[in-house]
């Protein structure tokens, strides 16, 4: 039943007055694309700074940034690539896109990531990469993957759709593998008026390669050399897409970004009020990270023990029962693929 105190949540995302004006700001001046303005420039500048990686790359979407991910490590057909048994498709479907084959490993009941363990079982001859999902925002336990993957001559792919701001072992989450991918949709924690993605390296070849097919083939050294107001601008040196992002969504990023530390802050806090009400109500499983990561919490998850309902109630009545007071709740943010 509803109480009659409860109030209606706030809706994310939530777009403030600097984020509004940074967009008319953007409209006026009728300087709205990649190659006019340089909102998206100063965006991938100041993201790779806050990462302390070495170069970055705005995109449309998430999804493009998965797709320019596996173009730039050389994935293609007859390719293995490990991906999680749980995540949003994309991070499978852009294998199948690429002509490769996603292996799927477990997870973890807790974090819900894959882990070395989950990796090693479903390893092939064929494998050239692993895509880690940082699920939720709770990054995956990096180090042994790493150190599998080198031995093994295995690339790795951070998957941080969902880890904006998460941390391992004091180490930003998009900076450990060789190279990684964010998404800004709608929901996510940064969010760039509806879709922008973000690729992000250390590795030079990775990064041309990757610059050059997102902009229909054009040379990014050529654009460094000669400056973006000169006619080699329009010199394509191989075959490529359009993947770039808009100076709308990136004034927006920009802002956001600014942000970042101050909301994860105020999402690990609000999972402590969570996780500290939760622990007192039997038949709720309760997860935290080790001391030594940092969650972004994107999503909060609490596990029911099924055993311990009664016969009437399942998870879905519980999810029910809690929507009718006006609290947000959902069973899963994404589902096994």
């Amino acid at each position: 039943m509803k109480s009659p105190d409860s109030k209606e949540f706030p809706k994310w995302p939530v777009y403030s007055k600097d984020e509004r004006n940074a967009v008319e700001a953007v409209l006026e001046s009728g300087k709205v694309n990649y190659w006019t303005g340089s909102e998206c420039i100063r965006f991938e500048e100041e993201y790779a700074k806050y990462l302390d990686v070495k170069y970055a790359i705005s995109l449309a979407n998430g999804t493009t940034a998965l797709d320019l991910a596996l173009h730039s490590i050389g994935v293609g057909k007859g390719d293995d690539v490990v991906v999680p048994s749980k995540t949003f498709i994309a991070t499978a479907s852009s294998v199948v896109i690429r002509g490769a084959r996603p292996v799927f490993a477990d997870i973890d009941p807790d974090s819900q990531n894959i882990t070395v363990d989950t990796i090693k079982s479903v390893i092939t001859p064929d494998t050239r990469a692993i895509i880690a999902v940082h699920f939720a925002g709770w990054p995956c336990d990096m180090d042994p993957i790493l150190e599998f993957a080198r031995d093994n001559e295995i690339l790795i792919i951070e998957d941080c759709a969902q880890a904006h701001g998460a941390q391992y072992k004091n180490k930003n989450i998009g900076s450990l593998s060789d190279v990684a991918v964010f998404s800004f949709c709608q929901d996510k924690i940064i969010s760039t008026g509806g879709e922008g993605g973000m690729f992000v390296t250390n590795n030079i070849e990775f990064y041309e390669k990757a610059w050059s097919y997102k902009d229909h083939g054009k040379s990014a050294k050529t654009r460094e050399r000669t400056g973006s107001g000169n006619g080699h601008l329009w010199v394509h040196n191989s075959i490529g897409t359009n993947y770039r992002m808009t100076e709308m969504q990136a004034s927006i990023g920009r802002i956001q970004l600014r942000k970042l530390n101050e909301w994860v802050g105020i999402r690990q806090r609000n999972a402590q009020i969570l996780s500290d009400g939760f622990s007192q109500i039997p038949g709720l499983r309760i997860v935290s990270p080790e001391k030594n990561i940092q969650h972004a919490y994107y999503k909060y998850y609490v596990f029911v023990e099924n055993e311990m309902l009664k016969p009437e109630w399942d998870v879905n009545h519980i999810i029910s029962e809690i929507n009718l007071d006006s609290t947000p709740c959902f069973r899963g943010g994404c589902s096994e693929v």
